[in-house]
Formats: C-alpha cells, sequence, structure tokens
C-alpha cells in the first residue's frame, strides 16, 4: 500500500510538472493564435484562438467570445444574443487561455501518462464530471489534441497550427451585431 501511494504521489507531480511545463510554453510565446478541430457527435467543427496579454478572442460553430481585461462577451449568431458578464466568472474554464491551468489542481487529479508515445496529463474532476486528456506535442510541451467526455458526450480537440503573433486580438464591437439582444450579467 505504501508503494501505491508514492507511486500515487510520483504520478501526480510528473503531472503538475507537465502542465507547468504546457504553461510556461504558451507564456514563453507572448501573443499567439491556435487553430484547431473540434470534433463531437459526428462533427468537426474549426476554430480558432488569438490571445495577447489579459485579451481573448475565440470564433468556432458561430460563437465568438472575446475577453478584454475583467469582461467576457459572448456573442451566439445562431439565436443573435451577446451575454456580457465577468471574465473571472469563466476562469475556471480549460478553454481560457488567461487562466491557463492554475485552478486546475483544486478541481483535478493529475496524472501524467502516455498516449501514442507522446506525454499527456489524465485530469481526472476530484468530485464530478468528465475526465479530460491532455497529449502533447513531439515536444511534450505544445498541446497536441484534448480529449474529454464519453459515449454521445465525446469531445476531441485537435490542434492543427500555433503561431506567435503579435498582431492584436478583435476586441468586442457592438455595432458589428446590430439587432442582437445584449443579456448583462454583470
Amino acid at each position: 500500500m505504501f508503494l501505491f501511494v508514492s507511486l500515487s504521489s510520483w504520478a501526480d507531480e510528473r503531472g503538475e510538472l507537465r502542465l507547468e511545463r504546457i504553461s510556461r510554453h504558451y507564456s514563453a510565446l507572448g501573443g499567439y493564435g491556435i487553430s484547431f478541430v473540434l470534433r463531437a457527435g459526428g462533427v468537426d467543427e474549426r476554430g480558432e484562438i488569438l490571445v495577447a496579454g489579459n485579451s481573448s478572442y475565440m470564433s468556432i460553430a458561430g460563437t465568438e467570445v472575446y475577453v478584454k481585461d475583467s469582461i467576457r462577451y459572448e456573442v451566439r449568431r445562431a439565436t443573435k444574443e451577446i451575454i456580457v458578464d465577468r471574465a473571472d466568472a469563466y476562469e475556471k474554464e480549460l478553454t481560457n487561455p488567461l487562466s491557463g491551468f492554475s485552478s486546475v489542481k483544486s478541481e483535478y487529479n493529475i496524472e501524467e501518462y502516455e498516449e501514442g508515445g507522446m506525454a499527456a496529463v489524465r485530469l481526472t474532476p476530484k468530485r464530478s464530471g468528465d475526465t479530460i486528456y491532455i497529449i502533447t506535442g513531439v515536444d511534450g510541451e505544445s498541446i497536441s489534441r484534448v480529449k474529454y467526455g464519453v459515449g454521445e458526450r465525446a469531445a476531441e480537440l485537435q490542434v492543427v497550427k500555433t503561431v506567435r503573433t503579435p498582431k492584436s486580438v478583435p476586441e468586442f464591437d457592438k455595432e458589428r451585431y446590430k439587432g442582437f439582444e445584449l443579456i448583462d450579467f454583470r
């Protein structure tokens, strides 16, 4: 039993170190852009995330998310809605590039493992939710794929390209969304 506990602690420590390495990799890029394909329910959706400082922009499947400092704007084209909220209310989202993996340790058990010859991290929720798998690229620092959910709820995000980009991130402009309903939760 002592051996099992020791090995589990070592695996957790290695997983935490791998997540720190991934975070440092993306932080070192400064501004960056990630293009990706999200596969869920037999459908492939292309998307992108752009990050510069405390601002980010994500676009996928008719939804755009703008984050500027402390405000988050989610534009839903299908329903013609704009949801405005405090960005910190979403800091636990793994897709939030501003929080990186800072809140992961309190919410998940972290374990490093290998998948297809690549270093990977398994995040098992401490309370409820789906296990998340983060598979790195050959360098062991960049994210190649993220998998989560099982069965019909299974989804996989495949990173197509990551580029360092000095360009600014698009900012929310209400004028671009005339006729959209504004729902403000701040």
